[in-house]
């Protein structure tokens, strides 16, 4: 996926924040079973990586504002 408007900027950074939030959780909980929460946490960390890939390609290309 390819980010084309400011509008999809700001929506995947919220998407972020949230998957980087769920990612702590998954981190910290206690109650749920080890292969579950590392299975989990891999999915997180996948899907971060690739949001943080399509914000940086996305500013990459974007003309400097001043």
């Amino acid at each position: 996926m390819n980010l084309t408007s400011d509008r999809e900027l700001a929506n995947t950074k919220r998407k972020l924040r949230l998957l980087e939030e769920s990612f702590e959780e998954a981190r910290t909980d206690p109650d749920e079973d080890e292969h579950v929460r590392e299975v989990t946490m891999e999915s997180l960390k996948r899907l971060i990586n690739q949001f943080k890939e399509e914000i940086a390609r996305y500013e990459a290309h974007q003309p400097v504002r001043r």
